[in-house]
């Protein structure tokens, strides 16, 4: 993974969730894909997804449950995870940790 991304326009608001223990900001390439590069302070968290997504992890680790699962899921730095369109689900860390999320 590289260490910078080239040729993006960033959104210069911070989008802030979970009482600002998540964090990103929007970047967009040029060909109009979004992603969001951001920070989960630890927590666990709720989120519910409006299209398809992936998330990598970037730094740390973090826990996933989704409806269907039994158990959570850990995700590493380097793993990643996906997220249905229209889901609800949680995510849940005890570090900083910190992801890229690709819209799909």
């Amino acid at each position: 993974m590289a260490d910078f991304i080239n040729s993006v326009d960033v959104k210069t608001l911070v989008n802030i969730y979970c009482d600002g223990k998540v964090q990103s900001r929007t970047l967009r390439y040029p060909d109009g894909k979004l992603q969001t590069l951001g920070v989960y302070l630890p927590g666990e968290f709720e989120f519910h997804s409006e299209g398809p997504e992936k998330v990598i992890m970037t730094a740390g680790a973090v826990e996933v449950l989704f409806p269907e699962d039994n158990d959570w899921r850990r995700v590493e730095t380097g793993e990643c995870y996906d997220v249905p369109a229209d889901t609800m689900f949680k995510v849940r860390c005890g570090v900083i940790s910190e992801y890229i999320c690709d819209f799909l």
